[in-house]
C-alpha cells in the first residue's frame, strides 16, 4: 500500500510540475508573439518558436536537459537556440552558473533567456 501511494504522489507531482513548466512556456511564449508546441521535422515539439530563435522552457534544476533540446531544435527548424531558464522560487543551488559555465565551456551560441517562476504562477 505505502509504494502505491509514493508512486501516485510522485506521478501527481510530476503532473504539476509538466502543467506548470507548461503553462509558463505558453504565457511567455505568447507575450514574445511566438507559436508554441511548434511541430519539428522529427515530430518533436518546441516550446515556444519566435522571429529568430527556437525556445527551450525548462525550470532551473533540468538546466542540463534544456542543452540538448535546445540543438535539437535548432537543427530541426533552422533557427538559433534559446533557453528560457525559469529560476524556481525553492531553488537554492546557483543552476543558473552551471548553465553558463557549461555554454561557455562548450563555446556553444545558446541564448538564454531568464526569469523567476513567481512572475508566472
Amino acid at each position: 500500500m505505502k509504494k502505491q501511494l509514493f508512486i501516485i504522489a510522485a506521478i501527481l507531482t510530476g503532473i504539476n510540475v509538466c502543467t506548470a513548466e507548461k503553462d509558463i512556456a505558453l504565457k511567455w511564449c505568447e507575450e514574445q508573439g511566438g507559436q508554441s508546441e511548434y511541430r519539428t521535422i522529427n515530430a518533436t515539439y518546441v516550446d515556444c518558436l519566435i522571429t529568430d530563435y527556437v525556445v527551450e522552457v525548462e525550470f532551473d534544476n533540468k538546466w542540463k536537459e534544456s542543452i540538448g533540446q535546445s540543438l535539437h531544435y535548432a537543427q530541426a527548424t533552422g533557427k538559433k537556440p534559446a533557453i528560457l531558464y525559469v529560476r524556481r522560487q525553492k531553488s537554492r543551488v546557483d543552476y543558473y552558473t552551471q548553465l553558463i559555465d557549461a555554454i561557455t565551456h562548450h563555446g556553444l551560441d545558446i541564448r538564454i533567456y531568464f526569469i523567476n517562476e513567481e512572475e508566472y504562477s
